[in-house]
């Protein structure tokens, strides 16, 4: 009966965060070249507006995945264990720069320009960029929102600085294609990590509630190590006897 149980127990909170995320990391490029099929009877545009047409497109899906970010990062906040979210947030930094290092190559490989003067035609052109941009935006998500962990991480694994920086650089110069949202989130996650100078009146929107979850987290901790100790007096004791 209790073996029964146990093969019923729904998956924990962390084994769906990584589920959900990972395949956010990966899902990016199928649908990019699930829109560049052409549809039946469609009219031949001229070469401008098909340009502008993926674009809009591009700038529609994009906006899409944005949703499914924010509610990734919403279901990591659910997490009360430090240490395994922070296991967790290192493991997806090591992912993304991954990914992003996979599709900084095609588009060095290609000679591409990142600019709004126009929509690339190639699909493994638009594949690497939206991987980026995807990727760049989901880890800045995670950086304001976890900035404590995000800041220890990136401290400790000096190697992901050199690519994010320069995705969040990559993601600047295409701004053309991004949510106002995701533009001034780059531009405090920019700030946050010291790339570019501080605005004096910088701040970090999601700090304070950050902060609360790091002290309630070290509450816990407490309370456990005292619920701990108190089971371990309850032990055997020896007797002190007075001669």
């Amino acid at each position: 009966m209790q073996r029964s149980r146990e093969l019923h127990r729904p998956p924990s909170v962390s084994l769906h965060v990584v589920v959900v995320i990972l395949t956010l990391l990966t899902i990016s490029a199928h649908t990019q070249r699930e829109t560049d099929q052409p549809m039946e009877n469609e009219p031949r545009e001229s070469a401008e507006s098909k340009s502008k047409l993926d674009e809009e497109l591009f700038k529609k899906l994009f906006a899409q995945r944005r949703k499914d970010h924010i509610q990734a990062v919403q279901t990591l906040l659910k997490m009360d264990n430090y240490e395994r979210l922070y296991k967790m947030i290192a493991m997806l930094a090591e992912k993304v720069v991954e990914v992003i290092e996979s599709s900084k190559s095609v588009i060095e490989e290609a000679a591409f320009v990142p600019n709004n003067s126009s929509f690339p035609e190639d699909t493994n052109i638009k594949e690497a960029l939206s991987s980026i941009l995807e990727n760049t935006a989901l880890f800045g998500d995670i950086i304001l929102h976890l900035p404590d962990i995000s800041h220890r991480i990136l401290s400790t694994h000096q190697s992901l600085n050199s690519t994010l920086h320069w995705s969040l650089n990559f993601a600047d110069r295409m701004r053309h294609l991004l949510d106002e949202s995701t533009i001034t989130m780059i531009r405090l996650v920019v700030q946050e990590l010291n790339i570019a100078e501080r605005d004096p009146n910088y701040f970090n929107p999601y700090r304070s509630a950050a902060d609360e979850r790091e002290d309630d987290s070290k509450v816990t901790k407490k309370k456990k190590k005292k619920q701990s100790a108190k089971k371990r007096k309850k032990g055997p004791q020896i007797a002190k006897i007075d001669l």
